[in-house]
């Protein structure tokens, strides 16, 4: 699954799209980041290629690593879910067309 969505001018970012950009800015391996966040490469891989979504212990996780809230990571993950539900309803209304 791709970490960005689009369908027309809806645009949906996963979380994941941002994890990739930070660790990019840091200049690590997303394995030193996974360890430094305290979790597993596989996990972290996982949700920059929009696998896998953002639970309360990975967001409090994100929060430490990142210097940013908690809330960030947990809105960035339900405007996403948001995003995804207005593009199938888009392409839903679309197929009835």
């Amino acid at each position: 699954m791709n970490n960005v969505n689009e369908y027309k001018d809806i645009v949906a970012y996963h979380p994941g799209y941002y994890i990739a950009d930070i660790i990019e800015d840091m200049g690590i391996s997303q394995a030193e980041f996974a360890i430094r966040m305290g979790t597993t490469a596989k996990t972290l891989s996982q949700l920059i290629h929009a696998q896998a979504n953002i639970s309360n212990d990975l967001a409090k996780k994100l929060s430490a690593m990142t210097g940013t809230s908690i809330e960030l990571w947990q809105n960035l993950q339900n405007t996403y879910d948001k995003k995804r539900i207005e593009i199938e309803q888009a392409k839903d209304i679309d197929a009835q067309k």
